[in-house]
Protein backbone atom coordinates (compact mmCIF):
# COMPACT_ATOMS: atom_id res chain seq x y z
CA UNK A 1 0.00 0.00 0.00
CA UNK A 2 2.75 2.29 1.04
CA UNK A 3 4.44 1.37 -2.36
CA UNK A 4 1.52 2.63 -4.33
CA UNK A 5 0.69 5.86 -2.69
CA UNK A 6 5.02 6.88 -2.96
CA UNK A 7 4.40 5.92 -6.44
CA UNK A 8 1.37 8.17 -7.55
CA UNK A 9 3.10 10.64 -5.41
CA UNK A 10 6.09 10.77 -7.69
CA UNK A 11 3.36 10.69 -10.73
CA UNK A 12 1.68 13.87 -9.57
CA UNK A 13 4.86 15.93 -8.91
CA UNK A 14 5.95 14.61 -12.23
CA UNK A 15 2.95 15.68 -13.75
CA UNK A 16 2.85 19.02 -12.07
CA UNK A 17 6.62 19.92 -13.20
CA UNK A 18 6.17 19.12 -16.82
CA UNK A 19 3.00 21.32 -16.63
CA UNK A 20 4.34 23.99 -14.45
CA UNK A 21 7.24 24.39 -17.26
CA UNK A 22 5.40 24.29 -19.84
CA UNK A 23 2.94 27.52 -18.50
CA UNK A 24 6.15 29.16 -17.46
CA UNK A 25 7.65 28.72 -20.59
CA UNK A 26 5.45 29.82 -22.11
CA UNK A 27 4.90 26.33 -24.16
CA UNK A 28 1.40 26.52 -22.71
CA UNK A 29 -0.23 29.65 -23.34
CA UNK A 30 -2.94 31.64 -21.84
CA UNK A 31 -6.30 30.79 -22.80
CA UNK A 32 -4.98 27.06 -24.33
CA UNK A 33 -6.41 24.11 -22.74
CA UNK A 34 -5.32 21.68 -21.13
CA UNK A 35 -6.13 18.16 -22.10
CA UNK A 36 -6.01 15.32 -19.45
CA UNK A 37 -5.91 12.35 -21.96
CA UNK A 38 -3.93 13.81 -24.60
CA UNK A 39 -1.13 14.69 -21.36
CA UNK A 40 -1.46 11.25 -19.60
CA UNK A 41 -0.58 9.59 -23.18
CA UNK A 42 1.83 11.60 -23.55
CA UNK A 43 3.58 10.74 -19.71
CA UNK A 44 2.61 7.43 -20.07
CA UNK A 45 0.33 8.09 -16.61
CA UNK A 46 -3.20 7.52 -15.37
CA UNK A 47 -5.67 10.54 -15.50
CA UNK A 48 -5.68 10.49 -11.89
CA UNK A 49 -2.32 11.91 -11.35
CA UNK A 50 -2.97 14.38 -14.26
CA UNK A 51 -6.01 15.48 -12.43
CA UNK A 52 -4.30 16.04 -8.75
CA UNK A 53 -1.41 17.91 -10.07
CA UNK A 54 -4.37 20.07 -12.02
CA UNK A 55 -5.78 20.83 -8.46
CA UNK A 56 -2.25 22.42 -7.09
CA UNK A 57 -1.84 24.55 -10.09
CA UNK A 58 -5.40 25.69 -9.62
CA UNK A 59 -4.92 26.63 -6.43
CA UNK A 60 -2.13 28.92 -7.58
CA UNK A 61 -4.17 30.53 -10.07
CA UNK A 62 -1.93 29.32 -13.09
CA UNK A 63 -5.03 27.09 -14.41
CA UNK A 64 -8.60 27.98 -14.32
CA UNK A 65 -11.93 25.59 -15.12
CA UNK A 66 -13.16 26.70 -18.75
CA UNK A 67 -16.84 25.12 -18.40
CA UNK A 68 -17.18 22.42 -20.64
CA UNK A 69 -14.41 22.98 -22.17
CA UNK A 70 -12.55 21.28 -18.94
CA UNK A 71 -8.95 23.02 -17.87
CA UNK A 72 -6.96 26.01 -19.64
CA UNK A 73 -4.19 28.33 -19.05
CA UNK A 74 -5.54 31.24 -16.62
CA UNK A 75 -4.19 34.77 -18.26
CA UNK A 76 -1.84 37.15 -16.68
CA UNK A 77 -3.34 38.91 -14.30
CA UNK A 78 -1.30 42.14 -14.81
CA UNK A 79 -3.07 44.12 -11.12
CA UNK A 80 -1.81 40.86 -9.18
CA UNK A 81 1.66 41.76 -10.88
CA UNK A 82 1.90 45.18 -10.07
CA UNK A 83 1.10 44.46 -6.41
CA UNK A 84 3.65 41.51 -6.24
CA UNK A 85 6.41 43.61 -7.57
CA UNK A 86 5.40 46.28 -4.91
CA UNK A 87 6.05 43.48 -2.43
CA UNK A 88 8.80 42.58 -4.20
CA UNK A 89 10.80 45.57 -3.80
CA UNK A 90 10.98 45.12 0.03
CA UNK A 91 11.11 41.22 0.32
CA UNK A 92 14.32 41.47 -2.51
CA UNK A 93 16.03 44.67 -1.16
CA UNK A 94 16.09 42.94 2.33
CA UNK A 95 17.35 39.28 1.32
CA UNK A 96 20.37 41.43 -1.05
CA UNK A 97 21.17 43.56 2.55
CA UNK A 98 21.07 40.03 4.36
CA UNK A 99 23.27 38.43 1.72
CA UNK A 100 25.73 40.94 1.99
CA UNK A 101 25.91 41.50 5.86
CA UNK A 102 26.54 37.21 6.07
CA UNK A 103 29.17 37.82 3.42
CA UNK A 104 30.65 41.07 5.12
CA UNK A 105 30.63 38.74 8.64
CA UNK A 106 32.07 35.52 6.88
CA UNK A 107 28.90 33.81 7.51
CA UNK A 108 27.98 32.84 3.74
CA UNK A 109 28.58 29.09 3.17
CA UNK A 110 30.95 29.01 0.04
CA UNK A 111 28.81 26.67 -1.95
CA UNK A 112 26.05 29.55 -1.52
CA UNK A 113 28.51 32.38 -3.11
CA UNK A 114 29.97 30.50 -5.60
CA UNK A 115 26.12 29.27 -6.47
CA UNK A 116 25.50 33.24 -7.19
CA UNK A 117 28.48 33.76 -8.61
CA UNK A 118 27.61 30.92 -11.20
CA UNK A 119 24.37 32.48 -11.93
CA UNK A 120 25.84 35.73 -13.00
CA UNK A 121 27.99 34.18 -15.29
CA UNK A 122 25.76 32.08 -17.02
CA UNK A 123 23.30 34.55 -17.21
CA UNK A 124 25.59 37.13 -18.64
CA UNK A 125 26.54 34.59 -21.38
CA UNK A 126 22.68 33.47 -22.45
CA UNK A 127 22.09 37.37 -22.52
CA UNK A 128 25.17 37.68 -25.06
CA UNK A 129 24.50 35.37 -26.93
CA UNK A 130 20.83 36.02 -26.88
CA UNK A 131 19.49 32.95 -25.44
CA UNK A 132 15.93 32.18 -26.42
CA UNK A 133 13.48 34.10 -24.33
CA UNK A 134 12.46 30.86 -21.73
CA UNK A 135 16.37 30.80 -20.94
CA UNK A 136 16.67 33.83 -20.29
CA UNK A 137 13.74 34.17 -17.53
CA UNK A 138 14.78 30.68 -15.82
CA UNK A 139 18.08 32.66 -15.66
CA UNK A 140 16.35 35.65 -13.81
CA UNK A 141 14.96 33.18 -11.86
CA UNK A 142 17.93 31.37 -10.52
CA UNK A 143 19.64 34.76 -10.19
CA UNK A 144 17.27 35.69 -7.35
CA UNK A 145 16.96 32.17 -5.84
CA UNK A 146 20.74 32.49 -5.34
CA UNK A 147 20.36 35.50 -3.58
CA UNK A 148 17.54 34.34 -1.56
CA UNK A 149 19.72 31.21 -0.36
CA UNK A 150 22.51 33.36 0.20
CA UNK A 151 20.74 35.98 2.47
CA UNK A 152 19.98 32.59 4.76
CA UNK A 153 16.09 33.71 5.47
CA UNK A 154 14.36 30.66 4.53
CA UNK A 155 10.66 32.71 4.83
CA UNK A 156 12.13 34.58 2.20
CA UNK A 157 13.16 31.85 -0.34
CA UNK A 158 10.22 29.89 0.53
CA UNK A 159 7.42 32.50 -0.09
CA UNK A 160 9.25 34.14 -3.53
CA UNK A 161 9.54 30.54 -4.70
CA UNK A 162 5.58 29.86 -4.60
CA UNK A 163 5.45 33.55 -6.66
CA UNK A 164 8.46 32.82 -9.25
CA UNK A 165 5.62 31.00 -11.51
CA UNK A 166 3.61 33.79 -11.74
CA UNK A 167 7.08 36.31 -12.55
CA UNK A 168 8.63 34.35 -15.18
CA UNK A 169 5.17 34.37 -16.52
CA UNK A 170 4.63 37.79 -16.91
CA UNK A 171 8.47 38.41 -17.91
CA UNK A 172 7.78 36.76 -20.88
CA UNK A 173 6.20 39.63 -21.92
CA UNK A 174 9.18 41.73 -21.44
CA UNK A 175 12.33 40.42 -22.41
CA UNK A 176 11.58 39.90 -25.79
CA UNK A 177 12.53 43.60 -25.87
CA UNK A 178 16.16 43.05 -26.69
CA UNK A 179 17.46 45.55 -24.01
CA UNK A 180 15.77 44.49 -21.35
CA UNK A 181 17.68 41.45 -20.63
CA UNK A 182 20.81 44.01 -21.24
CA UNK A 183 19.86 46.31 -18.15
CA UNK A 184 18.60 43.27 -15.97
CA UNK A 185 22.00 41.66 -16.15
CA UNK A 186 23.87 44.39 -15.55
CA UNK A 187 21.97 45.55 -12.77
CA UNK A 188 22.14 41.65 -11.44
CA UNK A 189 25.85 42.25 -11.68
CA UNK A 190 25.88 45.47 -10.00
CA UNK A 191 24.13 44.29 -7.06
CA UNK A 192 26.14 40.65 -6.68
CA UNK A 193 29.56 42.99 -6.70
CA UNK A 194 27.36 44.65 -3.40
CA UNK A 195 26.72 41.06 -1.84
CA UNK A 196 30.33 39.94 -2.63
CA UNK A 197 31.94 42.58 -0.79
CA UNK A 198 29.81 43.22 1.72
CA UNK A 199 28.83 46.44 1.21
CA UNK A 200 25.01 45.83 2.97
CA UNK A 201 22.99 49.50 2.32
CA UNK A 202 24.33 49.59 -1.37
CA UNK A 203 23.26 46.19 -1.80
CA UNK A 204 20.07 47.09 -0.64
CA UNK A 205 19.74 50.45 -2.65
CA UNK A 206 20.95 48.18 -5.97
CA UNK A 207 18.15 45.65 -5.30
CA UNK A 208 15.37 48.10 -4.51
CA UNK A 209 16.05 50.43 -7.77
CA UNK A 210 16.54 47.14 -9.78
CA UNK A 211 12.85 46.02 -8.93
CA UNK A 212 11.14 49.27 -9.15
CA UNK A 213 13.02 49.61 -12.85
CA UNK A 214 11.90 46.14 -13.38
CA UNK A 215 8.12 46.40 -12.09
CA UNK A 216 7.64 50.09 -14.06
CA UNK A 217 8.79 48.46 -17.15
CA UNK A 218 6.82 45.27 -16.61
CA UNK A 219 3.37 47.00 -16.03
CA UNK A 220 3.92 49.18 -18.93
CA UNK A 221 3.95 46.25 -21.58
CA UNK A 222 1.46 44.58 -19.56
CA UNK A 223 -0.96 47.24 -19.86
CA UNK A 224 -0.27 48.11 -23.25
CA UNK A 225 -0.85 44.31 -24.25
Amino acid sequence: MQNSIDQNTLYIEKVYDRLLEAITSGDLKPGERVRQSALADRLGVSRQPISHALQLLRHQGLVRDAGKQGVEVSPVNPDYIVHLYRARVSLEASAAAMAAQRVKDGLAPKEDIDALKETIELGVSAMRHNAPLAVLVKADFRFHMAIYRLSGNPAIEQIMAGQWPHLMRSMMAVLNDPGVPVRAWEEHQIIATHIFTGVVDEAFQAATRHIERAGRDLSKRLSAA
